[in-house]
């Protein structure tokens, strides 16, 4: 199974902004301009949920594997320092 993250910490992977992590799924159609993820993601299994710390309330979180070849084949690749820290660890 695929871990998932928010953007929040594939942006840390990946050297930018959360901001620029929306920008990048909204290239790959996984979010629509609004900021919500397509169906096609949900169908997939590409996106999740995750509840917040605020009850009731939740964020989504996306498969770092199934984002990560999506970014690849948009031309967007991670920072070599970031490649040794988390292949199969935290």
């Amino acid at each position: 199974m695929s871990k998932y993250l928010s953007q929040t910490e594939l942006g840390k992977l990946y050297g930018v902004t959360p901001f620029q992590i929306g920008k990048w799924l909204v290239e790959a159609g996984l979010r629509d301009k609004k900021g919500k993820p397509t169906a096609e993601a949900f169908r997939l299994g590409i996106v999740a949920t995750r509840p917040s710390t605020n009850p009731g309330t939740y964020y989504y979180v996306w498969s770092q594997g199934e984002v990560e070849n999506l970014f690849h084949d948009l031309g967007y690749e991670r920072p070599k320092s970031t490649l040794l820290t988390t292949k199969g660890g935290k």
